[in-house]
């Protein structure tokens, strides 16, 4: 369903009638779609597993690069952009890319952060805090387009002019978006028969796109040897 779909669906939903003039503004439609968009994503993002999920809207991969500086030990993320920080690689001072460790300062329990890993040198671990990571120890070189953030990210909104603009996820479940916003519009305009039937609507769509983004992942199979034991006669 593109945007111009949605809004015919919100209108027949609230009306039956999908070219049906109602008192809900296209700035009010698109505010309630982008506020599902949002609850949507949230419930994909906790579903899938191994294969994060990503708006496809998007024309790049949410893979971000910056430059590594010597004595800079906290580097700030867009909070604007960034949803979820996966993984951080970087060079080390031959240029070779490497993988960081996560870490939280609740696994340095008794032992000041100051004093841990406090002699600069090539970063091994990094630390979130807030909207920065912290890294560990402290580079004491400098490499061009040095780091390199993997993340997730916010979904790519609708704007009242998006006619044509499909939402970023499995289209099977786009409804949820224009039972969303018809929800808001029949919650405002006390109309409780339709919020009776638009809710287990949303609820039903919600469960399978739990199970479905939780088995997205169907090309990798867990693997199972054997284990042999013998036994002696006594």
């Amino acid at each position: 369903m593109n945007y111009t779909e949605l809004t015919k669906d919100v209108k027949f939903w609230v009306s039956g009638d999908s070219t049906a003039t109602i008192d809900f503004s296209d700035a009010d439609i698109v505010r309630s779609v982008n506020l599902y968009y949002d609850e949507i994503v949230s419930v994909i993002m906790k579903s899938c597993g191994r294969w994060e999920w990503d708006d496809n809207n998007y024309d790049t991969l949410p893979i971000a690069v910056t430059d590594l500086k010597s004595g800079q030990e906290d580097y700030e993320i867009d909070a604007a952009e960034f949803l979820n920080l996966l993984r951080l690689d970087m060079k080390d001072p031959s240029g070779n890319k490497i993988h960081l460790e996560p870490m939280s300062q609740e696994d340095k329990r008794g032992t000041a952060m100051t004093e841990w890993a406090k002699t600069a040198g090539t970063p091994h671990h990094y630390d979130k805090i807030g909207n920065s990571f912290i890294l560990y120890p402290t580079p004491n070189y400098s490499s061009d387009k040095g780091l390199q953030v993997y993340f997730q990210r916010i979904p790519d909104y609708f704007a009242a002019e998006d006619t044509t603009k499909t939402p970023g996820f499995n289209p099977l479940y786009h409804r949820y978006l224009s039972l969303g916003a018809a929800l808001d519009y029949a919650s405002v305009n006390s109309m409780p028969d339709r919020i009776a039937i638009i809710v287990p609507k949303m609820e039903a769509i919600k469960v399978s796109i739990q199970n479905d983004y939780s088995k997205r992942s169907r090309d990798e199979h867990l693997r199972a040897s054997t284990y042999k034991e013998s036994y002696r006669p006594e």
